[in-house]
């Protein structure tokens, strides 16, 4: 019977699930920002005077949002799949590992991937949301409103333009770092279970057969029966 056929399989099954659930969640807050964006825009644009003009340029954040978002549905995509492929363990045959061990090199390097992908992203994401704000202009005509009315403007409607301070943005940030700590550690356990497969299966390869030597034939049986006579 083929030997180690889901190394470390308890604690990938713990972090692969974790994995795919903070996946999930940094997916559906970035999904969540960008509606929530978009609904305060429409607020402030249609509580500005008649024949104002305002332009809320939030460009430098929707961008990097949206590389996290994306991430982090691929890093549930592929944990999950690696989740489901641990409770399919039973070998093809006695001398060939099963496909959640087999392909254990191609899951560890995916996830390695997305979650280097995944870091680069959130820091600049946090550096972002942590040091800047939207870039909010509004026009009368040709004539540009000065920042203290649009600030008085925002704090009527209860919004800000300053990134720290919207909540949604701060979970956005938040939540992906804890999926980024699960995908690392899914990262980990699958290089060390492919190393540990890899061993095994070497330790466990039977060593080639020797040839047996050819049984002498009758005519050599009478030739040494004919020596032995004549000694």
């Amino acid at each position: 019977m083929f030997a180690a056929t889901a190394p470390y399989k308890s604690a990938r099954l713990a972090s692969l699930f974790l994995t795919f659930a903070f996946g999930v969640v940094g997916f559906a807050m970035g999904i969540s920002a960008l509606v929530k964006s978009n609904d305060q825009k429409d607020l402030v644009k249609s509580q500005a005077p008649g024949g104002a003009t305002v332009n809320i340029d939030t460009n430098d954040v929707f961008k990097v949002g949206c590389v996290v978002t994306a991430v982090c549905a691929a890093l549930a995509v592929v944990s999950l799949v690696s989740f489901v492929l641990l409770f399919f363990t039973r070998a093809a045959t006695k001398t060939t590992a099963p496909l959640s061990t087999r392909t254990l090199p191609l899951q560890a390097i995916l996830l390695s991937f997305l979650s280097l992908w995944l870091f680069a992203s959130l820091v600049a994401m946090t550096d972002i949301v942590a040091n800047k704000q939207a870039k909010v202009t509004a026009f009368i005509g040709t004539l540009q409103l000065q920042d203290s009315i649009i600030k008085a403007v925002e704090a009527q409607l209860g919004v800000t333009s300053v990134y720290r301070e919207i909540n949604y943005l701060r979970l956005a940030v938040i939540l992906p770092w804890i999926a980024f700590l699960f995908a690392t550690t899914s990262s980990v356990l699958s290089f060390l279970a492919a190393r540990r497969a890899r061993h095994t299966s070497t330790a466990f390869t039977p060593a080639p057969a020797r040839a047996a030597e050819p049984a002498p034939s009758v005519k050599d049986k009478e030739e040494i029966t004919v020596e032995q006579a004549q000694v």
